[in-house]
């Protein structure tokens, strides 16, 4: 049996919305047990699933963005994430880890209570799809201000993810402001050096971040701070062209089964709510940090991609990458 634990109460929809996606992925896969971290008033009498393969663990959702991670750590541990997080630990038989909470909470939460693979610093990694093939990217959230070595840390652990995920001798590109070695701030000018000297990596130079999309990267490297700003523009950017697509084919008189077709199809590839989360490469377990606005339609494809991960023996894989670091 494959077991996940959901934090349900660290999104910023109510919990009884996101429970639906719990009880999808539960009727998707007849191998797998959640284990809901929700609110002591949450009924899930009203929904139909197998209640064996369902392990509920009340807690208090009382984390918020506006709570310090050290904080909330240490002043909360009966919160859902902290609660959850420790029971995970504690027991081997489950597998991953999903919450929407705040991501330096997460992150704290994470390294604290399970622990860092190699003493190395996590980092945020989405995949995304570019064209038809999928790349991550390392950092997008976890650490606002990354040294220089870290950049070549970020390069190999997405190297490693992307072996994982099936592609051979991944091609590695740094975020800057332009393709030029000379271009970006002084600490992306000495991640290049870093970069371009580092042998167990494929580095193909700088990206720029309207080039991205089209599909010459299967890893970017970047400091959390461009990388969540990266990553966000792209769900905004293409929220608003979908947007626009179904108002100009309306122009058109396209019929209303084409339009939604097409929107689907773009939908797919770009809106995050289909994706997943981003996984925080460099714990000892499994945790993915999905959005903070998801839905149930988040929830369910996000588990999806932990049963996935897990079918796959993505952590034990990824240590065995790290550990060579």
């Amino acid at each position: 049996m494959i077991k996940i634990m959901v934090d349900l109460l660290g999104a910023d929809n109510d919990e009884n919305l996101l429970f639906n996606g719990v009880v999808e992925a539960l009727n998707k896969y007849d191998d797998l047990i959640v284990y809901a971290c929700v609110d002591e008033n949450l009924d899930t009498t009203k929904y139909k699933f197998d209640k064996d393969r369902l392990v509920i663990i009340n807690a208090k959702g009382n984390i918020s963005n506006y709570d310090t991670p050290t904080k909330a750590f240490f002043a909360k541990d009966d919160s859902s994430l902290v609660k959850g997080l420790n029971i995970y630990k504690n027991d081997d038989s489950i597998n991953g880890f999903i919450s929407c909470g705040p991501t330096g909470i997460i992150l704290v939460s994470a390294v604290l209570i399970l622990g860092r693979i190699n003493k190395i610093r996590p980092a945020l990694a989405p995949l995304l799809y570019a064209g038809d093939h999928q790349f991550c990217i390392v950092d997008c959230g976890a650490n606002s201000d990354t040294r220089v070595q870290e950049f070549s840390l970020f390069a190999k652990m997405g190297t490693a993810f992307m072996n994982v995920m099936g592609v051979d001798n991944p091609r590695v590109y740094l975020l800057s402001n332009g393709v030029e070695e000379s271009k970006g701030s002084d600490i992306v000018k000495e991640a290049y050096l870093e970069l371009k000297d580092e042998p167990s990596i494929n580095f193909c130079g700088n990206i720029e971040a309207n080039k991205v999309l089209e599909g010459d990267a299967d890893v970017v490297v970047c400091d959390g701070f461009s990388g969540n700003i990266l990553l966000k523009s792209i769900e905004g950017s293409t929220k608003v062209l979908g947007l626009d697509v179904i108002a100009q084919a309306k122009k058109y008189n396209i019929d209303d089964e084409t339009i939604t077709k097409l929107v689907n199809s773009l939908k797919y590839k770009y809106d995050y709510n289909t994706q997943g989360g981003a996984i925080l490469l460099g714990v000892n377990k499994l945790v993915i940090k999905a959005h903070g606005a998801a839905t149930d339609e988040t929830i369910y494809n996000t588990i999806i991609q932990a049963y996935n991960l897990i079918k796959k023996d993505f952590i034990t894989k990824i240590k065995e990458s790290i550990k060579k670091i």
